[in-house]
C-alpha cells in the first residue's frame, strides 16, 4: 500500500483510479485474517493498479505490489517522471 501510495496518491485517489469505494484502500493499511499490514487484498485490485499504472506510466510494477520497494526505488521512479521519463513498466 505504500508503494502505491507515493507512485499513485492518496487512498482516495488510488479507489478512484480502480473504480472501488473510497474507503476500500484505508482498510489495506491496516491487517487482517490472511494477509499482513499493507497487503492488496485482491488480484483483481492489483491488474486494476497495474492496469492504471501502465496507462498513466507510473512505474508500480509486481514486483512492488508483492514484495514492496526500498525508498531509493521509489525516489528513482519519481525522479524519472520529474524529468519526464516514462517509468519502465
Amino acid at each position: 500500500m505504500q508503494v502505491c501510495e507515493a507512485l499513485i496518491g492518496k487512498p482516495e485517489q488510488i479507489a478512484a483510479a480502480i473504480g472501488v469505494a473510497d474507503k476500500v484502500p484505508f482498510a489495506w493499511r491496516h491487517p487482517a485474517k490472511g494477509r499482513a499490514a499493507g497487503d492488496i487484498t485482491s488480484a483483481i485490485h492489483m491488474r486494476l493498479l497495474l492496469a492504471h499504472s501502465a496507462r498513466h506510466g507510473l512505474g508500480l510494477t509486481p514486483d512492488h505490489l508483492i514484495w514492496g520497494a526500498r525508498e531509493e526505488d521509489i525516489a528513482a521512479i519519481l525522479a524519472d517522471r520529474a524529468a519526464g521519463k516514462v517509468a519502465a513498466q
